[in-house]
């Protein structure tokens, strides 16, 4: 099996290769006489400080292919002609800037050079589809500290409850997260595999529009990140930040009565420039460290025994982040470079446990640890053609667990440790989950990139993935012991302990063809994907478990005979997705865009392989969900139509309309019998099957005025109805459990949020500057309790429904101030950031029965509770919840020192 692995590998790097998702772009043009108008032949075209260039062709055409994003110069000369240079050339990637250039002949002897500054469209004519772009100097300037602050502000993004990002409506796995033309997303769940600093990033693309062939295993969007290079010459930075949340004082927030900046702080540093080892070898080199308190208190009235405590306050959404990037880059040659990168992160934080407010020692920890590593040669060909080989690993980890040891002393056993009344904290007691997973992938893939005329850029590859999950899932089960108890840790063949590890496999090719022409610009191509889930399914769904066989027949087998032919294996898949997008100028500032395509995406691993044992119990009930490594890939079919519009030289508009089908979600199978039939059983079980469908449709605005002036200004607004059958396969099996009939209806989705609006604001110049940022979002749905609409005199039948209220809406203001000092070779920038100027109160979560975050003890139902005199707290402070509004208001004040 080794071997033939072997030989697939080799063959993928003799064939062509998968496109690295889009790292770089190109300039193209015609270099002509400006006398004449007769094209220059053979004039040459060079990127100053960089060895990219080109010469042109009978046509005085020229292309320049492979060019990292960022800002450049370029100098075009020809023999009896001045010397002409273009300056402030805008590289983006994917995308084509054009550069037309007219020589003029020397008449004079003091006529050598001519120096022009490139003209900057605000429309992109090559642009077949809806994305955005933020550089790294937007970024510097908005009030943000993640990337995914920065993302949240795209048109066609909404951020769910929980902070996950939601593109057109789709689920947060839905997403393809990339970096440096690596795939980073976590097959498991769908998140990303390692973060990025803020500091770090060249370009970040985000594609919400019907994306080209060469992105896979996404049916909502991509998010493409470039990183810095090293350069020519050595540039630094060290940033120090330091702050703390400063709330109005109306009780909600314990603790955050008085400012310690030190509670909040944040270190940043970074160096990049030449090697002297050899000719061409430069890096990058970055590292960060962040450390909160957060703004979520407990208190220690009690110890996890039970005992008294000392009445301190305890950070209960505490998090520390050690993250860091490391890039050499050897230009080996002319045409020749090599790229070696490593990125990585490890972040340790608490999640904020209502129950354990008063004992907030005795909840779980948890650890993410995210690293990849990749090895990039690229070889330009010739001035049209360059292909790129990769390889690349990355690993995601994560852990939870409150001692890493289970048999730790200090772990409280006793079960009636979590005996509270209703409305009550938690006394005593420690939480004894404990959890282990990650993902491990391999990845090998090669490209070649050819302007085969200067109309038709063509890209074809293929990829190659090899995955290792593995799992360790169980809680410590306390058994009496004497007057005790001791730590026992369940048996794998108990449905209380699950484990496994499992190696899927996936492979993808794709061709694409890019067409430009004057009047019309056509993105198309198609996409193959096979994956194998290399997983086992049950022979007979109706006696599942193998441990505990049901039927006579089984029963007289062996554990050994059992298992040999217990399962069957899981089927391979394949998929065929094609893409199409065109791009119309109607006017030499407005432009037509139309882009259709399907989308497929095998579903997360955490999908396939729950609870692969099908250790279902004899217990009465429905048990589940239980993994299915047979589901097929989920389908997408999306199209939109746009427009582009330039106003004036820095203002213009993008406003398009999309739609997007999406069948085969993951959802909850019905109840199935365990040794019967629905009517005679009584032990049933549920498994991940797709049944699920979804819909969303909406509009997307963007209006931006790059700076000009002292003032710049980006605005993007997107209105969107997202319906569908679940917002994930839970909602599915509660239904199930309590005997309710299936899903069939369409209803919001969770993060259905219908209005969705950012804005902001800059004033100033290249050495100071004041940023304001302002977002909107209309109310999340909810679902209300039935004496809510009792309350109100509704029909209960059609009030009660799922997601059939909505939220009160939400509106934040945050500011970024900054004067930046030169001192001799050292620019000191000094800045002060403020989150949450106005201190809002946003309603993030609400009680079903008030459809607000504030509720009281009769609203509830919870009077008669209240009466208790030997309680450790009333009602009211039990539901009064500050983990159901957002963050405070935050001052940070900093200082970044670069060279």
């Amino acid at each position: 099996m080794k071997s033939k692995a072997l030989v697939v590998l080799v063959a993928l790097f003799l064939i062509v290769g998968h496109v690295l998702a889009g790292t770089t772009g190109k300039i193209a043009g015609i270099v002509k006489d400006a006398k004449t108008g007769e094209p220059m032949v053979g004039a040459n075209i060079v990127l100053q400080g960089t060895m990219y260039g080109s010469s042109t062709d009978l046509n005085g055409y020229y292309v320049i292919l492979n060019i990292p994003p960022g800002t450049y110069s370029a100098a075009i000369s020809f023999i009896g002609y001045a010397k002409t240079t273009i300056e402030g050339i805008k590289v983006s990637i994917d995308l084509t800037t054009k550069v037309d250039v007219a020589l003029q002949e020397i008449v004079l002897e003091s006529q050598q050079e001519v120096v022009v500054t490139a003209e900057r469209p605000i429309i992109r004519k090559d642009l077949t589809s809806s994305e955005s772009r933020v550089d790294a100097g937007q970024i510097r300037n908005l009030p943000v500290q993640e990337v995914g602050e920065v993302l949240a502000l795209q048109a066609g993004i909404t951020v769910g409850r929980g902070g996950a990002i939601h593109i057109r409506g789709g689920r947060s796995s839905e997403v393809a997260y990339w970096v440096d033309g690596i795939s980073v997303s976590d097959s498991y769940d769908g998140g990303q595999a390692v973060q990025i600093d803020n500091s770090s990033i060249q370009e970040l693309q985000v594609i919400s529009g019907t994306f080209n062939a060469e992105y896979g295993q996404a049916m909502s969007g991509i998010i493409n990140t470039v990183t810095k290079d090293g350069g020519e010459k050595f540039r630094g930075m060290v940033s120090f930040l330091a702050g703390d949340f400063a709330p109005s004082n109306d009780g909600l927030f314990a603790n955050l009565e008085s400012v310690r900046p030190s509670d909040n702080l944040n270190l940043e540093a970074s160096l990049s420039g030449p090697l002297p080892l050899a000719s061409g070898l430069s890096f990058y080199s970055s590292i960060r460290y962040y450390e909160s308190d957060g703004h979520l208190y407990g208190f220690r009235a009690f110890l996890p025994d039970g005992s008294k405590g000392d009445s301190a306050f305890v950070p209960m959404n505490n998090r520390e982040r050690l993250s860091g990037q490391a890039k050499l880059t050897y230009q080996v040659g002319m045409g020749m470079k090599l790229n070696l990168s490593g990125i990585g992160s490890q972040i340790d934080y608490r999640d904020y446990n209502h129950g354990f407010k008063l004992n907030p020692d005795g909840d779980v920890n948890k650890f993410d640890r995210g690293y990849s590593l990749s090895l990039v040669w690229t070889h330009t060909l010739g001035a049209s053609s360059f292909y790129t080989v990769n390889l690349s690993y990355f690993y995601k980890g994560f852990q939870e667990y409150l001692y890493k040891d289970p048999f730790d002393p200090r772990y409280n056993l006793d079960p009636a440790a979590f005996n509270t009344d209703l409305f009550e904290f938690l006394k005593a007691g420690t939480n004894l989950h404990q959890f282990e997973r990650n993902t491990r992938t391999l990845v090998a893939k090669a490209d070649y990139t050819d302007q085969v005329t200067p109309l038709h850029l063509v890209k074809a590859g293929v990829e190659f993935k090899t995955h290792r999950l593995y799992l360790d899932d169980y809680s410590i089960v306390p058994e009496a012991q004497g007057s005790g108890y001791r730590a026992t840790i369940p048996d794998l063949t108990s449905p209380l302990h699950e484990q496994y590890t499992m190696q899927p496999r996936e492979f993808s090719a794709y061709i694409q063809d890019k067409l430009e022409y004057e009047s019309m610009i056509v993105n198309a191509g198609i996409r193959i994907d096979y994956f194998d889930a290399r997983g086992q399914v049950l022979a007979d769904p109706a006696d599942p478990n193998v441990y505990l066989p049901q039927k006579p027949e089984n029963m007289a087998l062996s554990l050994e005979e059992r298992q040999a032919q217990w399962y069957k294996k899981s089927s391979p898949k394949y998929s065929v997705s094609p893409r199409f997008g065109i791009s119309y100028p109607i006017t030499d500032r407005g432009v037509l865009h139309f882009s259709y395509g399907h989308f497929l995406q095998i579903p997360s691993f955490s999908f396939l392989y729950q609870k692969p044992g099908y250790k279902v119990t004899t217990a009465s009930g429905v048990q589940g969900v239980y993994g299915n490594p047979d589901l097929n890939p989920q389908r997408t079919v999306m199209y939109e139509f746009g427009l582009q519009q330039q106003l004036t030289d820095d203002i213009g508009f993008d406003i398009t309309g999309f739609y997007r089908d999406t069948r085969d979600w993951v959802s909850t199978s019905p109840q199935i019998p365990v040794r019967g039939d629905l009517s005679t059983a009584t032990s049933f079980y549920t498994t991940y099957i797709n049944r699920d469908y979804a819909n969303t449709r909406g509009v997307t605005l963007t209006f931006n005025k790059r700076p000009s002036g002292l003032f710049s200004m980006n605005f993007s607004y997107t209105f969107q109805v997202a319906e569908g059958i679940n917002s994930s396969p839970e909602e599915e099996q509660g239904k199930i459990q309590n005997n309710e009939s299936p899903s069939i209806e369409l209803r919001p989705l969770d993060w259905d949020q219908s209005h969705t609006a950012n804005l902001s604001l800059g004033v100033g110049e290249f050495d100071w500057g004041v940023f304001v940022l302002g977002r909107y979002g209309s109310g999340l749905p909810y679902s209300p309790a039935l004496n809510q609409a009792e309350g109100r005199g509704e029909d209960a039948s059609r009030a009660v429904q799922k997601n059939s209220r909505r939220q009160p809406p939400t509106y934040t203001v945050d500011l970024n101030l900054y004067k930046t000092v030169s001192l001799g070779l050292i620019d000191a920038n000094i800045f002060l950031k403020v989150f949450n100027v106005l201190d809002r109160r946003n309603e993030v979560v609400v009680y079903g029965q008030t459809g607000r975050a504030g509720a009281s003890a009769r609203a509830l139902g919870a009077e008669p509770v209240d009466r208790n005199p030997d309680r450790i707290n009333s009602v009211l402070q039990f539901i009064t919840r500050p983990d159901f509004y957002s963050e405070p208001r935050e001052i940070q004040f900093g200082m970044e020192l670069s060279f």
